[in-house]
């Protein structure tokens, strides 16, 4: 049913796309052709006349899209798309030419492959690699880590970050030690349901009621694995996820992140969902599954489309939880190992290269590598408090696996088990 209903939407969105540039272009004169260049990118139809107007347009559409990407509010890109639409067919003047429109058309076919979206999430990665390049930024990062005291330093992180820690310290050792207690405590900070909140408000006008409603997988998942939720709210979760297309809640409305996801389905089993783990295990060898050594980090459930590459350490930490499960094989260490290795080489000094060493660890659990075993096992992973509970939960593993039999049930047919 969800998926006869994603074509649909897809099938949609496709027909829309190709005939609304097409009307404004052959019904609208040159006008017409000056709204569609706003299709592409919001204030470009005004830069030949208002050149302000559509410089300051072509920025709301910039801050538009971060908001989408970050918060999920998709509405406000779509709004800017409009409005620069309808603005610049109102402001042009009206010269109707076949050149302008045969120019149109040709700008529409070279750049319809070129969203926004990827634009700006391009721009902003390339940014941060240039300012972690500048002197004396890698240095600052290094410091910046050094001081970070691992698992006591959770309740300092942000709240998603937070949230996916905990989740992870929560698989295996609620409560055990001051600092795990400490940490599971931090769940109840009132950052974490303000947030949700305030994204619930700006993605899709929420107000009232539970903050973590519908969506906002990291927390509810946390909260799930550390015994955070009623009995009321513990059923609501797995409700909101048996009406999801993917089998999880969304981290924020529209997004499902590959490591948000993951930690849910995983909840979700333990809360006694039936079907939530087949279910994330599903995309995980479909929509999900491993391409040419990456695994897409977002999934947008509108369209039912990816987007994206996971980062390193999100690829490593959402699949070895995955293989802990037996969601997944084995194919995914053969890419991320090279990656591993590299990171141990380079040390702990970075929170990412630390969380890839800790996920690699988890990896090492289930695949047989006594090279990458020794290297691995070098670096002291002390700082990064989401690299602390990940290198707890692989020894966790190791020690469980010692005294009990590994599953043998695959989840899909076809899945290699652990």
């Amino acid at each position: 049913m969800h998926s006869e209903a994603l074509r649909r939407r897809r099938v949609l969105a496709l027909g829309v796309s190709v005939a609304l540039p097409a009307v404004l272009v052959y019904g609208l004169g040159h006008r017409g052709v000056h709204a569609a260049r706003n299709l592409l990118v919001p204030g470009a139809g005004l830069i030949d006349e208002h050149r302000l107007v559509g410089v300051a347009f072509m920025v709301a559409a910039v801050v538009a899209t971060i908001a989408w990407v970050r918060w999920g509010a998709d509405w406000v890109l779509g709004l800017t798309i409009v409005v620069s639409t309808v603005v610049s067919y109102a402001w042009t003047t009206n010269v109707d030419t076949h050149r302008a429109v045969a120019g149109a058309l040709h700008r529409l076919q070279a750049a319809h492959e070129f969203p926004l979206v990827v634009l700006v999430v391009g721009a902003i990665s390339w940014l941060r690699t240039a300012l972690g390049r500048l002197p004396g930024m890698g240095r600052l990062a290094r410091r910046r880590s050094a001081r970070a005291r691992g698992l006591a330093d959770v309740p300092a992180l942000r709240p998603v970050d937070r949230c996916r820690a905990v989740a992870v310290l929560a698989l295996s050792d609620a409560g055990k030690g001051a600092d795990v207690e400490a940490a599971i405590r931090s769940l109840d900070a009132a950052d974490i349901a303000l947030r949700a909140r305030r994204v619930g408000f700006a993605a899709r006008g929420r107000t009232g009621g539970d903050p973590f409603r519908v969506d906002h997988a990291p927390a509810r998942a946390a909260r799930s694995l550390a015994g955070r939720l009623s009995d009321e709210e513990t059923q609501r979760f797995v409700a909101d996820a048996t009406r999801s297309a993917v089998g999880v809640p969304a981290s924020e409305p529209g997004w499902v992140r590959t490591v948000d996801a993951t930690l849910a389905a995983i909840a979700l089993e333990r809360a006694g969902s039936a079907d939530a783990g087949r279910r994330w295990a599903e995309m995980l060898h479909g929509p999900l599954s491993l391409r040419r050594g990456h695994r897409p980090g977002w999934w947008w459930t509108p369209l039912g489309v990816t987007v994206g590459s996971a980062a390193p350490w999100e690829h490593a930490v959402s699949t070895a939880l995955a293989r802990s499960m037996g969601w997944i094989g084995d194919a995914d260490w053969s890419h991320l190992r090279a990656l591993a290795l590299g990171a141990s080489a380079r040390g702990t000094d970075r929170p990412h290269d630390e969380r890839l060493i800790a996920a690699a660890r988890i990896w090492l659990v289930f695949v047989d590598d006594p090279t990458a075993a020794r290297l691995l096992a070098r670096p002291t992973i002390c700082h990064d408090p989401l690299a602390v509970a990940l290198d707890r939960h692989a020894a966790h593993l190791v020690a469980r696996f010692a005294v009990q039999p590994r599953p043998t049930t695959p989840v899909l047919e076809g899945t290699t088990t652990p």
